[in-house]
């Protein structure tokens, strides 16, 4: 028998009926492409495109978005595309196909100015033994047309994406990276050098600043991270998965894979919006980045409460289970609610 999840909420919140409110909302779960309204009663499937975990590009404003489909075919020999989702008619087309051994991973977002699909790929390059190169591959929606740009060491997992300043932000082994889309690094955070260096963001998570030249790191902490000038600082102890309010005053941010807080920055002050009740076992494997929609008033994310499984059973079965909920809040009416399902890659469409 499922559990009943139930929110306990900040004050002036209030939980209810999962309902649609005029944007819908597009996920991936269990390797389909999905999209529906915020009641999540009716999804469509738009395709099969895999299990691998890799953003969806969203032009919201044509009605279209782009998903990385990487699954076996009789046939067809590593098998991987990039294809684009038309959200009216629900068909699709192949934008690009890869190469043998070159994979879409980490990153697929949407350059409107230019009409590009941007995306992280990794290629192999040997035939003998593994080495993996990779590259920003700009991809133009019209022709399909592929420009791969070659990154600088370390640029390994993209946290952060700023089409209008041409900047993306990595993680890696050696720290916190700036790089252009040129594939230039701009600034390079240094990573924790052992027990007694500097404490450092840990790649869970960034987001930069509307009009500023400032990001926000997450993983071990917040951090404010100051693009002109190199300098970070610790916002607080633990905050992962940052997006910042549209005003750039604050943020929104996750402790847990079930929970939902914002910060004001300038002021420290902070409020917990959410968390799933009675779930005494949080965890952040299952968190995910939580999305915001273009007024800044809605907000989606997946919720997870772990819970333990009687130990009777527990021979024959894991001795915790995890139960997934799709969470959306309504920042302007004050509400929120819960859809049973576990969503990655939420996208407002």
């Amino acid at each position: 028998m499922r559990p009943m999840l139930k929110l306990q909420l900040a004050e002036g919140f209030r939980e209810v009926a999962a309902r649609p409110c005029g944007r819908r909302v597009a996920w991936e779960e269990d390797g389909v492409l999905r999209l529906g309204e915020t009641d999540f009663a009716q999804p469509r499937e738009l395709g099969n495109i895999g299990g691998v975990d890799c953003p969806v590009a969203m032009d919201a404003v044509n009605g279209r978005g782009w998903a990385y489909c990487c699954q076996f075919r009789v046939g067809v020999r590593d098998f991987s595309e990039i294809r684009e989702f038309n959200f009216a008619t629900g068909k699709s087309r192949r934008l690009v196909r890869l190469g043998l051994h070159q994979w879409a991973l980490w990153l697929l977002t949407h350059w409107a100015e230019a009409d590009v699909v941007l995306a992280l790929v990794a290629t192999d390059t040997r035939s003998t033994a593994i080495h993996i190169r990779h590259h920003l591959a700009l991809i133009e929606t019209g022709s399909g047309a592929m420009r791969l740009v070659a990154l600088p060491r370390d640029a390994f997992v993209p946290l952060a994406c700023c089409a209008r300043r041409r900047w993306i932000i990595f993680h890696g082994a050696e720290g916190t990276h700036l790089v252009s889309f040129g594939g230039r690094r701009l600034l390079t955070l240094p990573a924790s050098q052992g027990a007694d260096g500097p404490d450092r963001p840990r790649g869970r998570g960034a987001s930069l600043h509307p009009d500023k030249p400032l990001a926000l790191l997450g993983g071990d902490g917040l951090w404010l991270w100051n693009l002109e000038t190199g300098a970070a600082r610790r916002l607080r102890d633990r905050g992962q998965f940052p997006v910042w309010k549209p005003d750039g005053t604050g943020c929104w941010f996750s402790e847990s894979s079930s929970d939902l807080f914002q910060l004001n920055c300038e002021t420290g002050a902070e409020q917990r919006l959410l968390r799933l009740a009675g779930n005494p076992y949080p965890e952040i494997n299952y968190a995910r980045p939580l999305t915001m929609d273009d007024s800044g008033e809605r907000l989606a994310l997946p919720l997870t409460r772990l819970l333990k499984i009687d130990p009777a059973l527990a021979k024959q079965a894991p001795s915790l289970a995890r139960w997934h909920r799709l969470g959306v809040v309504d920042l302007a009416a004050k509400e929120a609610w819960l859809a049973p399902g576990y969503a990655r890659n939420l996208a407002w469409v």
